[in-house]
Formats: structure tokens, C-alpha cells, sequence
């Protein structure tokens, strides 16, 4: 069976792969502060930069909507709950949208970013903080982004395995669920062990210096430009509580 896509690095090359993985990270956050916090119109608008990079990298569309059914079901029930609650049409289309967006974003930095590489990235910029402990914070995203597929896989693999034995959940739900939870949760837990192991049978150590990708200009153009689009928003967001 062919393992996901989704929340998976892909190896390309394309131009998002060549950007500083710290600068991607730090978009992220900031397009995803803006696009939560837009009106409707701008958010439909904002929608489109996702897609467009999506496009440009030429993500298979058809595979990652497949295995992101989930959260456009989620997004429906968004969607729905926020249109029985404030009958806008347009406000709760732009709520579903919003989240698919920053799902969708979040797709496009795992797809173009290795953990290790992010992991780097991210202790070498807070060591300047938080000195050494800034590396041992990275190495905990580092294996929570290396474990993010593997429960991804697992899932996929345990639901297909309940499927071929004639587990149905249509017939029993409650029931499916809770299997389909627990055989996911004790598969993971051994996966994690095995990593965690493999870890200290190298000799790894969690708050050890190491070197990241340098910076480029386009790097420094990506950080200036979220840092500004932020402060933009808070501007706006102080002016209106003035006027």
C-alpha cells in the first residue's frame, strides 16, 4: 500500500525548497495571524496566495485533496455551525475558507521542509535568546515534525488493515472508532520508542550547537515582509479601537 502524501516532505526541487526554513516558518505564522483575523473579501483574496505556491511547486492536487478529507469535512462543520449561529452566508464561507487556508499552508512547509532542517533553523535563531536551551526546544519540534507522518501512516495503515478484515464503520461506529484509536495510539507509542532509541544509540544530544542553512536575501525579504504585514494588522487593529 502506498504510504500518504499529506504532511510529508517531498523531495523537489522547487522555490519554497530553497528558502531558509526559519523565514517559511515565520510567514507561516504570520499569514496565518492575518488570515484569521481579515474580514471576508480579504480572506477570499488572501486565499489565492496559498494556491498559487501550491501551483507553482506543482503539488498533486488530486492525491493531498484525498488525504485531506478530514479537514475539509471539518471545515463543512465549521462552516455550517457558524452559519446556524450568525446567518452570513459570506462570514461563515470565509471562516471555512480561512482554515483551509492555513491548512493548506501548513501543507506547503511540511511538503518543501525537512524537521532536521527546520529543527536547525529554528535552535540557531532562538539561541540568541535563550542561548543553548534554544536547541533542545528545536530538537522537541524536530521529533514532533518527524512524528506527524508516522501517525499519519499509521492511521491509514490501521484503517485499511480494519477495512480487509471486514470492520465497517457504518455498522458499529462507536466501536470502529475506539479500535481504529487504540490500535493508532499503541503503534505509535511503539514507533516512538524505536525512534527515541535510535536517537540515544547515536549519541544524540538534545541541546548540542548544530549548524543551519544560511541566509539569503530573499530570506531576509520574506522575514521583513511577515514582520511588516503583522505590524500592519496591529496598526489597523489600534486605529479602529481609536476611532
Amino acid at each position: 500500500m502506498a504510504e500518504a502524501m499529506i504532511f510529508h516532505y517531498r523531495e523537489d526541487d522547487n522555490f519554497l525548497v530553497h528558502f531558509n526554513p526559519a523565514a517559511k516558518l515565520i510567514a507561516l505564522l504570520s499569514y496565518s495571524v492575518i488570515v484569521s483575523s481579515a474580514s471576508s473579501r480579504v480572506v477570499f483574496v488572501l486565499a489565492l496566495l496559498p494556491i498559487v505556491a501550491a501551483s507553482a511547486i506543482h503539488l498533486p492536487w488530486r492525491q493531498y485533496l484525498k488525504e485531506s478529507a478530514f479537514f475539509i469535512v471539518l471545515a463543512v462543520i465549521m462552516c455550517a455551525a457558524s452559519y446556524a449561529s450568525d446567518h452570513d452566508a459570506v462570514e461563515s464561507a470565509a471562516s471555512a475558507v480561512a482554515f483551509l487556508s492555513m491548512v493548506l499552508s501548513s501543507i506547503l512547509l511540511m511538503d518543501t521542509t525537512m524537521p532536521d532542517e527546520l529543527s536547525r533553523s529554528l535552535g540557531s535563531a532562538l539561541s540568541h535568546v535563550i542561548g543553548r536551551r534554544a536547541y533542545a526546544l528545536s530538537s522537541l519540534v524536530e521529533i514532533t515534525l518527524s512524528m506527524i507522518p508516522l501517525i499519519i501512516d499509521g492511521s491509514v495503515c490501521m484503517f485499511e488493515a480494519m477495512k480487509a478484515r471486514g470492520a465497517s464503520p457504518l455498522s458499529h461506529p462507536l466501536r470502529f472508532v475506539c479500535q481504529l484509536s487504540v490500535g493508532i495510539l499503541s503503534g505509535l507509542l511503539d514507533k516512538a520508542e524505536i525512534y527515541i532509541d535510535a536517537l540515544y544509540s547515536r549519541g544524540y544530544d538534545a541541546s548540542m550547537r548544530r549548524d543551519c542553512a544560511s541566509y539569503s536575501f530573499w530570506d531576509y525579504l520574506m522575514i521583513a515582509i511577515s514582520i511588516a504585514a503583522i505590524a500592519a494588522v496591529i496598526a489597523m487593529n489600534i486605529l479602529k479601537g481609536v476611532l
